[in-house]
């Protein structure tokens, strides 16, 4: 019985060992530039994420990780305002900027993702990455008020085509959510290695359209995620 007690022992401890290297934890910080519709609005901004895993076998990876950021940056050049108005008998298009409009986007995610290791060296080591999970997120948008003149002459003769009265607007919900892309590390020293990695990011969400202002509908929060960050072995 000792000696079953101790074999036992042995197997057991042995299988610990090898567990406490199969684990992870590790934080980055990431850049999400708008793509796609999302883009017109809005400006790419910093943001973070933290994760812990377990490698399952010599090929797969899990983990989960918790991510945040916030856009506040309009996209300037494209805010404009579009009035055709008759001038002195002719239809003409006229162009206003819209300066005074305020955009955010805070976006809070709890996702899971599985690397799938296709390269490893003593230095690098090389994952494709698929992800899924559910996002928190917010938009606002400023009201919007002015009145739009045109000089119809040239002589500083102003004519009123349009006054905008617009009011503001909130959305708020939780979607789901997926992203893929490539991951790099860079063993260090172990246990720590330098991470870094790109991938392409969706929140199956909608904003809106407000007319008013030209800004059209986006269907799907399309971002390409770039992270850099450090990871911890053991």
């Amino acid at each position: 019985m000792k000696k079953l007690f101790t074999f036992i022992s042995i197997i057991f401890i042995s299988f610990t060992l090898q567990a406490q290297n199969k684990f992870l934890v590790g934080a980055s910080a990431n850049y999400n530039v708008p793509v796609g519709m999302l883009s017109n609005r809005l400006e790419a901004a910093p943001g973070f994420l933290i994760y812990a895993g377990k490698q399952i076998s010599s090929d797969w990876t899990w983990i989960g990780k918790i991510e945040y950021f916030k856009l506040t940056d309009v996209n300037k050049s494209q805010m404009k305002k579009f009035v055709k108005s008759d001038v002195l008998g002719t239809i003409k298009t006229f162009e206003f900027p819209l300066p005074k409009i305020k955009m955010d986007l805070t976006v809070a995610g709890l996702t899971a993702e599985a690397k799938y290791n296709f390269f490893r060296t003593d230095l690098i080591d090389a994952n494709l990455n698929l992800g899924f999970g559910f996002f928190y997120w917010e938009h606002f948008r400023s009201d919007y008020k002015d009145s739009l003149f045109v000089d119809s002459t040239g002589a500083g003769n102003l004519i009123l085509v349009e006054s905008l009265n617009v009011p503001s607007l909130k959305q708020k919900d939780w979607s789901g959510g997926v992203n893929f892309g490539l991951d790099v590390n860079f063993n260090i020293y172990s246990p720590i290695s330098l991470n870094l990695s790109a991938n392409y990011k969706l929140i199956i969400a909608e904003l809106w359209p407000t007319l008013a202002l030209n800004l059209e509908n986006v269907s799907g929060l399309q971002f390409l995620d770039l992270r850099a960050g450090i990871k911890f072995n053991f």
